[in-house]
């Protein structure tokens, strides 16, 4: 877990370096809408688990940072708490 965490963090120090500096040359276009793309899912978790991050969290600010930051590997344990929604 820890490698991926680390690894998340690298991949968000890439994506703002490339604002100032494009790493990949023509192709540093790639990086950029994959990590809006990323970016997007991660604020759409945040709204999802917005009561989990309230619940779990002292401050919440702390809370939604962490689930931007590392997405899926923090709100994992969530996931596996929530019942299957019977429609």
């Amino acid at each position: 877990m820890t490698i991926l965490k680390i690894g998340q963090l690298g991949f968000w120090i890439a994506f703002l370096v490339n604002f100032v500096f494009p790493l990949l040359g023509e192709n540093s276009q790639w990086l950029m809408w994959g990590g809006v793309a990323i970016l997007v899912a991660h604020v759409l978790e945040c709204l999802v688990f917005r009561k989990d991050i309230h619940r779990d969290y002292s401050n919440p600010v702390e809370g939604y940072i962490v689930v931007l930051l590392f997405g899926v590997l923090r709100t994992r344990e969530w996931m596996r708490k929530k019942p299957p929604s019977t429609s």
